[in-house]
C-alpha cells in the first residue's frame, strides 16, 4: 500500500468515524473484505446493512463504542428489526407499498448474517474482548410462504398495459421476459443488447450481473425473442440516441428498478389482484413453479435460475393443494394402469 493510498485511506476513515464511533472499526472492516477479494456487490450489501444498523445505533446508542458492543445489543437491534422496523426503512418512494411494522425472517437473516460477520472480524482483529457473534441465532424461516400467481393472474397482469403506447408494450415486454426466463429483475434492467442472442434464442448473463457472480445462459422462446426484437426497433424509433440497454425510460435513460417495482405494482392494482404479491420478484417464483408443472426437471431449472444448490429451487416451487391435487391425478400408477 502506497503511502498516499494509506493517508487517504485514514483520511475518509477519521472523517466518518465523526458520525459514530463504530464506524471507524466497520471501515476497517470493509477494507480487510476488500483486500480479501471480496465481489463489490457484496461489499456494497455489507455497507447497506450496516447503515441500517448504525441508524439505529444513532438513536439508541449514539456514542457507543466498540468495547460497550455486547450480544445484549445486538439482540436488541434484532428484536428491532422483526418487531418495529417498517418495511422499506429508508426508501421513502418504495414505502407506499407496505405499511407493516416488521421485517421478514429471510430478510432479518440478511442483516443479521452480515453482522456477525462484523463481529466475528472485530473479535479476531483484537477490538472486542469476546466473540458474541456465535451467540446470534438466525431465524427460523417457514418452508412455504413463497407466493406465485395463478394462470388468470398472469393473463391479467399481461393484460393491463396499453400495448399501443410505448412504455405500455415496453412493460408487456418486461413482464412477458420475466415469466418467460425466471430472470431477477435487476438482470433484466440491466441487460445489454449485445448479450441477447437472437439467433439461437438466448440471453447471456455475465457474472458481473449474476446475484451470485455466476456467469450463465438463459433460453428464451421465440415468442419471446421475437417481442425483444420488436421492443429494440421501437428504442431506436423514439430515440435518436443510441442506449445499450432495452428496457428505456420515456427520456431514453435505462429504467430503473424503482419505476419497474412501481409499474408491475400499478398494474397489479388495475386488474384487481390482492391475494398475492404483484412484485418482479413475483415472476421469478411464478417462473419455477410453471416450468415444474409444464414436465420440466429440477436440474434444468437449476441452472435457469443460477442457483448453486437445489435447496435454494426448492423455496422458489411451492406448490398449492391444488397443484398437487392436479399433478397427482396426472401421474398416480393407478391411473395409469387403469
Amino acid at each position: 500500500m502506497t503511502k498516499s493510498f494509506a493517508t487517504a485511506r485514514k483520511t475518509k476513515v477519521e472523517q466518518t468515524s465523526l458520525l459514530h464511533p463504530l464506524d471507524f472499526h466497520f471501515n476497517l472492516f470493509i477494507l480487510s473484505k476488500e483486500v480479501e477479494g471480496l465481489k463489490p456487490r457484496t461489499i456494497q450489501d455489507h455497507k447497506t446493512f450496516y447503515g441500517y444498523f448504525r441508524r439505529w445505533l444513532s438513536t439508541h446508542y449514539p456514542t457507543l463504542t466498540v468495547d460497550q458492543l455486547t450480544a445484549d445489543i445486538a439482540r436488541e437491534y434484532i428484536h428491532y428489526m422483526i418487531t418495529e422496523q417498517p418495511l422499506f426503512d429508508g426508501h421513502k418512494q418504495l414505502a407506499k407499498f407496505n405499511d407493516k411494522l416488521g421485517l421478514s425472517p429471510a430478510t432479518v437473516n440478511i442483516r443479521t448474517r452480515s453482522l456477525k460477520c462484523f463481529l466475528s472480524f472485530l473479535y479476531h482483529e483484537g477490538h472486542l474482548s469476546a466473540n458474541i457473534a456465535p451467540r446470534l441465532k438466525l431465524q427460523k424461516v417457514p418452508a412455504d410462504t413463497i407466493g406465485s400467481f395463478s394462470k388468470e393472474e398472469m393473463l391479467l397482469l399481461l393484460s393491463a398495459p396499453n400495448q399501443r403506447e410505448f412504455v405500455g408494450f415496453r412493460d408487456y415486454v418486461m413482464m412477458a421476459l420475466l415469466l418467460d426466463t425466471g430472470m431477477r429483475i435487476n438482470e433484466v434492467l440491466n441487460m445489454p443488447v449485445r448479450d441477447i442472442d437472437f439467433i439461437h434464442k438466448s440471453i447471456h448473463i455475465p457474472a458481473t450481473h449474476s446475484k451470485n457472480g455466476q456467469a450463465r445462459t438463459v433460453p428464451i422462446t421465440k415468442r419471446t425473442c421475437d417481442l425483444l426484437s420488436t421492443l429494440l426497433a421501437e428504442n431506436q424509433e423514439q430515440f435518436s440516441q443510441h442506449s445499450d440497454h432495452l428496457f428505456l425510460a420515456r427520456d431514453g435513460k435505462p429504467m430503473t428498478y424503482l419505476a419497474a417495482y412501481t409499474r408491475i405494482s400499478n398494474y397489479g392494482k388495475q386488474v384487481g389482484i390482492t391475494g398475492t404479491r404483484v412484485s418482479p420478484h413475483t415472476f421469478r417464483h411464478t417462473f419455477a413453479k410453471m416450468f415444474i408443472l409444464n414436465g420440466g426437471d429440477p436440474f434444468s431449472l437449476q441452472k435457469i435460475l443460477g442457483h448453486h444448490d437445489m435447496s435454494m429451487v426448492r423455496k422458489y416451487v411451492q406448490m398449492t393443494q391444488s397443484d398437487l391435487q392436479k399433478q397427482h391425478e396426472k401421474n398416480s400408477p393407478l391411473a395409469d394402469l387403469l
